[in-house]
């Protein structure tokens, strides 16, 4: 019985010791890997970040190629600059609605001027009955972006300001969802109690009276309320009461939170400005008190 219990000891000292001697090396292969990959996701992030920080504060030139490569809809984008001290930068919000995605449900002006740090949201009811160019016949806006997509509506908002409006970004129902997903559920008080039934008999809408948390659903039924009445007006400044929150949460926050913000929803907008002077524009209109 000793002889048999003195082998037995003997192979499992063996047994550790060949695992021992098989782990070490194991892990200290693994340890290296690991380290490869975050040194890798560490450079390519401070590589990324130090671009967009230099390129956007203007501490280095980028070149087309590098502008075009943060560009997520680079096919159709202009330069953002302000031209002139009294010429504020103008860009044309639409946002649209997915039951009727070829009219313009919701409009904002914004206006941008960097040299005297101002910047004002102007809400457009979207039901404005204005005259054709040809002055025939009498049209509501929103039907105007079905007739004529972006390029028409511009032209129209343009005759009513009598400004130029460069720049644009149209909003999707998806895309504003990914906006707040980003940006985070906003806190707000709910005016009053607000219930919609859709065409099949489902409640589609369903807030309550009173300060509460607003995920991206509930933020949607909010903008899209109108009341029995139909008062576009109450219902602009609802929209407008919102996209404020947007601004201020982003003024609030640092550059890089911005950027990162800006990177990730951009490309879910259709915008002739593009990625990477989107993060520039909110990082300037950032030091805007």
């Amino acid at each position: 019985m000793d002889e048999r219990e003195r082998a037995r000891a003997r192979r499992r000292r063996r047994r550790r010791q060949q695992k021992s001697s098989v782990k070490w090396p194991r892990f200290i292969v693994a340890v290296i890997v690991v380290l490869a990959l975050l040194g890798g996701i560490g450079y390519g992030l401070y590589t990324g970040v130090s671009y967009v920080y230099r390129a956007v504060t203007g501490t280095t030139e980028t070149t087309d190629t590098a502008v075009d490569n943060g560009n997520k809809q680079d096919g159709n984008t202009v330069s953002v600059e302000q031209k002139g001290l009294d010429k504020p930068l103008y860009i044309l919000v639409v946002g649209t609605d997915d039951n009727n995605p070829s009219q313009s449900d919701s409009l904002f002006l914004l206006s941008i001027n960097l040299d005297q740090k101002t910047m004002d949201v102007i809400g457009i009811p979207s039901n404005s009955k204005i005259d054709n160019r040809d002055q025939t016949d009498a049209s509501m806006l929103n039907s105007i972006y079905e007739k004529g997509g972006i390029d028409l509506t511009k032209a129209v908002i343009e005759d009513m300001f009598h400004i130029s409006i460069p720049y644009y970004v149209v909003v999707n129902q998806n895309a504003f969802k990914k906006t707040n997903d980003v940006l985070g559920n906003q806190q707000i008080y709910v005016e009053q109690t607000m219930e919609h039934v859709d065409a099949e008999g489902n409640k589609d809408i369903d807030l309550q009276r009173g300060y509460q948390t607003l995920d991206s659903d509930k933020a949607l039924s909010y903008l899209r309320y109108s009341d029995p009445k139909h008062d576009t007006f109450t219902r602009v400044q609802r929209q407008e009461r919102f996209l404020k929150l947007w601004v201020e949460e982003e003024h609030n926050s640092f550059f890089l939170t911005n950027a990162w913000h800006i990177w990730r929803i951009w490309d879910h907008y259709d915008s002739n400005i593009s990625t990477l002077d989107a993060i520039k524009l909110v990082y300037n209109a950032s030091k805007i008190n």
